[in-house]
């Protein structure tokens, strides 16, 4: 089990992401990067963040963003563009949630240490995104 102080920075980082101003991205995985932590998940159809240190994890409520998550059809084209948005730091964290469940996105699986993003619907559509700036091997 994950230690409290732990556990109360990590839903410090998830409270900062999805405050009106929105945390980043790169900020956002600096900040969990700083507490060791290897990837996190975050599925729209439950509403929760799952963060991974090793074999522990932490599941964590985060806001919902939209009744639809999983009822959309798969549509990479929008995908990427709401991906694009939020790299470009246009919006904040809400508006690229709302698109991105729009795209049809159910979940999505961020890899701090392989520096990727992989995105999956309802049917098993996934889209991968290299950080950017990130080394393919």
């Amino acid at each position: 089990m994950l230690a409290e102080p732990t556990i109360t920075a990590i839903r410090a980082v998830w409270a900062a992401v999805h405050s009106p101003s929105g945390l980043s991205f790169p900020a956002a995985v600096s900040a969990l990067s700083a507490l060791n932590v290897n990837r996190y998940r975050i599925d729209y159809i439950t509403s929760t963040a799952t963060v991974y240190i090793g074999t522990e994890a932490d599941v964590a409520p985060i806001p919902s963003h939209s009744s639809l998550a999983g009822t959309l059809p798969w549509d990479s084209t929008k995908l990427v563009a709401a991906i694009r948005n939020a790299q470009a730091g246009v919006g904040n964290y809400e508006d690229f949630a709302k698109a991105a469940i729009e795209a049809g996105v159910t979940d999505y699986t961020v890899y701090l240490e392989g520096k990727r993003v992989v995105y999956c619907g309802g049917l098993g559509d996934c889209h991968m995104e290299w950080f950017p700036g990130a080394k393919k091997n």
